[in-house]
């Protein structure tokens, strides 16, 4: 069973918190574009204590709602590591899954903090591979959701694998172009869109 780190708060609620570790987390948060609605849509957090303090702590949740997965993010350059993750593999998440409309096209987008920048119906493969062991890959295929891939850039060949093999499932894929210069994750959502 997985749980939220000890001392999970929501970061929207924080505002006016003069905890340091706090008021590092929200600074980092915003510029990383995360906006109030950002971090109460994405259930976005943060901790002020044990080894969880200072990071953004992105949690997932499955169909029914329940707690899944979650990333924590550091905010501080030079932590390491820098993610923390749930003790979970990660073939059987589908990250926010309580989220997803199987019936619209899905964007399939790298990690969290590339996820909060899609407005629309995505998720995100907790790395950049997908294949046909995944719990994420065997829904695609149970609903014949069409998939948009939105990969970073230095990611083309693991973009083109992963479209080559929804095609061989008869998935419709299109593949998002990013920004050479950029990812996901440094766009702003209208950019994204």
């Amino acid at each position: 069973k997985i749980e939220l780190p000890r001392g999970f708060q929501l970061l929207a609620t924080l505002k006016d918190s003069i905890d340091p570790d706090v008021k590092k987390t929200a600074i980092y948060a915003q510029k990383r574009g995360l906006s109030e609605g950002t971090q109460w849509r994405f259930r976005i957090g943060t901790c002020n204590l044990g080894r969880f303090r200072r990071r953004l702590i992105i949690p997932s949740f499955d169909g029914s709602g329940n707690l899944n997965y979650f990333v924590g993010r550091s905010v501080d350059f030079n932590n390491f590591p820098k993610y923390m993750n749930a003790k979970v593999p990660k073939k059987q998440v589908i990250f926010n899954e309580i989220d997803i409309d199987w019936q619209q096209p899905l964007v399939l987008v790298e990690g969290p903090l590339d996820l909060v920048k899609c407005s629309m119906n995505a998720t995100c493969l907790l790395g950049s591979h997908i294949d046909e062991t995944y719990n994420l890959f065997q829904k695609i295929i149970l609903n014949n959701t069409p998939v948009v891939l939105a990969l970073d850039p230095d990611a083309m060949k693991k973009t083109q694998k992963i479209a080559k093999l929804f095609y061989q499932w008869d998935i419709s894929v299109k593949v998002a172009k990013i920004p050479a210069d950029s990812d996901v994750g440094d766009m702003s959502p209208l950019e994204f869109v």
